[in-house]
């Protein structure tokens, strides 16, 4: 089941009119943030900024997290939890764009090349691409084209998943990889940032995951979970 393009503009309007429109402040930096949402994974936002001030504290460049002692950087970003998957798996995304970089022949800094790389093809295929990094998931690759990039992505994380199915803009058991395709295709590129952060907002404040306030809710007259 996929919604109406009405169904849908009416919860848009809805979550417009109850948290107003948020406006994204992209850094236009993907490698910064791709690394920054792999330390956000497991922990709260405060412990995961705090280990990625800490990690670009030690290290000048990302070449120089990339070819520390996995050890170090583990102990750098130990305040983020999970430091030693973590650390891993930021070595292996930057020694993967390593190579693309070096067997393509750019000549810039990772940063520059993987800004460039995703500058030359489109949103979509820049969200392929980025998944198809060592340890990239897909609601991580979407966060850096959408929150670093502006790119109309949207991320589908827990928030978003469960009130999607509740409001039945998604079917009762479609999974969040396959959510995202489906909001590529139907929510409007304009909307995709507001949309998700509403949808965050509102799983945070109403409908929670365990007894929402459904008596609270501004959007019942779009809901399909309400009552149950």
């Amino acid at each position: 089941m996929i919604a109406t393009a009405a169904h849908l503009a009416r919860v848009y309007n809805l979550l417009i009119e109850s948290y107003g429109k948020p406006e994204n402040e992209p850094d236009f930096d993907p490698l910064g943030g791709l690394i920054g949402t792999i330390l956000s994974q497991h922990t709260s936002d405060i412990n995961s900024e705090r280990a990625y001030r800490r990690l670009v504290e030690a290290f000048p460049t990302w070449e120089a997290v990339r070819d520390a002692p996995t050890c170090e950087v583990a102990e750098v970003i130990r305040c983020g939890g999970l430091a030693n998957t973590k650390a891993l798996r930021i070595q292996d995304v930057l020694h993967t764009l390593t190579e693309q970089k070096e067997a393509e022949g750019y000549n810039g800094s990772l940063s520059a090349y993987l800004s460039a790389k995703l500058a030359d093809i489109s949103p979509e295929e820049g969200w392929h691409y980025l998944r198809s990094l060592p340890g990239v998931g897909p609601k991580t690759a979407a966060c850096v084209m959408m929150f670093n990039l502006d790119q109309p992505v949207m991320p589908v994380d827990t928030h978003v998943h469960r009130v999607s199915k509740r409001l039945g803009l998604i079917g009762p058991r479609v999974s969040a990889d396959q959510a995202h395709e489906i909001f590529a295709e139907m929510v409007p590129p304009e909307w995709v940032y507001p949309f998700h952060v509403n949808l965050i907002r509102h799983g945070r404040r109403i409908c929670h995951a365990q007894k929402p306030e459904c008596d609270k809710c501004p959007l019942t007259s779009e809901c399909a979970f309400n009552g149950k």
